[in-house]
């Protein structure tokens, strides 16, 4: 999060950089038992990397639409926010059949079958019409395949959140707090078909935490400064710290608080209960308190980070289909700490080649276009999701 004031419409670096150490976090985490995952920021704490890719998706989601969702162009603009989601649900059906190859390729070379259930893609060969028809309806989502659904729901909501939040932010975060509400009392949320349950990620709950994101986004894109209070200022640091020594001493503490609602003192990630965001809000706004925005702007070593947060949907993609690679080549070297090591290092490799390119290609495209209209190219545009 940033942690300097800016002038209005300026790119917040910051943004980019912690998005895309999200990124290089998530793609970690998706290799069970590496050696680097005992490290991320999940186990010193009770939030990790996807809380803080949906809080950056909210405030990404400011920069790019909520200054132009203006009367006479809000179905213009709501229509853009629907064809972003539209363009996000094609990535997963995309990386979910690229998915299937990888792990599909594995089980037709070792003959092993057990992988299939691993991932959940047994239903594949059990059901096949069944499971193609839940990935289309995106009911039917494979391990380490729920994030971009999660996100294709909370754009198709972000017409209406931008719309409230023009008309009123206290009326955009009342209605998201009541709706979380009812989600957590009602136990509702979107079904997992085929198969039972529901969502891994439930939108319904997760809308709130986006939500925030997006007041934070429009209070920067206002050219705000960074909040600080005294209270905060201790507060938060407080929570980081007995989270982290509470997780770090592996839980050993019940918080069981009866009658309360189980939201309000539980961990549960599908629903997104109450203390892993406040956990994720303490941490951004510790980061605010920082200068983070001047030091990356003088560090180049953050260069990598930023640009692969720049171009966060197809990094994510390749990331992931790259975890899945590597989690089903790691048995084979016994979990060896070198092939973890290498695995990192070509994986964000390959991940910033990726952020690299893509950057090369849309910078000389806005050459072209600039010489070509005999005028200099326009200046960057807002931060968009996953631009």
């Amino acid at each position: 999060m940033p942690g300097d004031s800016h002038p209005a419409g300026s790119r917040v670096v910051s943004i980019d950089f912690w998005r895309g150490f999200a990124l290089l976090t998530i793609f970690i985490n998706h290799v069970p038992g590496h050696v680097l995952s005992a490290y991320t920021f999940r186990n010193f704490g009770v939030s990790d990397a996807a809380e803080l890719f949906v809080l950056l998706a909210g405030v990404s989601a400011a920069f790019a639409y909520a200054r132009p969702f203006a009367p006479g162009r809000r179905l213009r603009v709501g229509a853009r926010i629907v064809m972003r989601a539209f363009n996000l649900y094609v990535a997963h059906l995309a990386l979910v059949m690229v998915a299937v190859a990888v792990i599909g390729g594995f089980v037709v070379a070792s003959g092993d079958t057990r992988v299939l259930g691993w991932y959940h893609l047994d239903l594949v060969t059990e059901a096949p019409v069944e499971a193609l028809v839940g990935i289309a309806l995106l009911t039917f989502q494979p391990a380490y395949l729920n994030i971009l659904p999660l996100y294709v729901s909370l754009l198709l909501m972000a017409p209406l959140l931008v719309m409230l939040a023009k008309r009123s932010m206290t009326l955009a975060l009342g209605v998201s707090v009541a709706l979380y509400l009812v989600t957590q009392f009602a136990h509702l949320g979107p079904p997992v078909w085929p198969g039972a349950g529901r969502w891994s990620f439930n939108p319904l709950a997760w809308q709130l935490l986006f939500t925030i994101g997006l007041a934070i986004g429009v209070t920067l894109d206002r050219g705000g400064a960074r909040i600080g209070r005294r209270a905060l200022d201790v507060l938060a640091p407080l929570y980081l710290f007995v989270t982290m020594v509470w997780a770090q001493l592996d839980f050993p503490v019940s918080l069981e608080v009866w009658p309360l609602p189980s939201f309000l003192w539980d961990f549960d990630k599908s629903t997104l209960d109450l203390p892993r965001i406040l956990h994720v809000l303490a941490l951004a706004y510790c980061a605010t308190r920082l200068p983070v925005e001047r030091w990356l702007k003088a560090t180049p070593a953050s260069a990598p980070l930023i640009l692969i947060g720049r171009h966060a949907l197809p990094v994510f993609c390749l990331g992931t289909v790259l975890s899945l690679g590597a989690q089903v080549l790691r048995p084979a070297f016994d979990g060896a700490v070198s092939f973890d090591l290498l695995i990192v290092l070509m994986g964000f490799s390959l991940q910033w080649l990726l952020a690299w390119a893509l950057e090369w290609q849309k910078v000389g495209w806005t050459a072209d276009a600039g010489a070509s209209d005999a005028r200099s190219p326009a200046p960057a545009s807002p931060l968009a999701p996953g631009a």
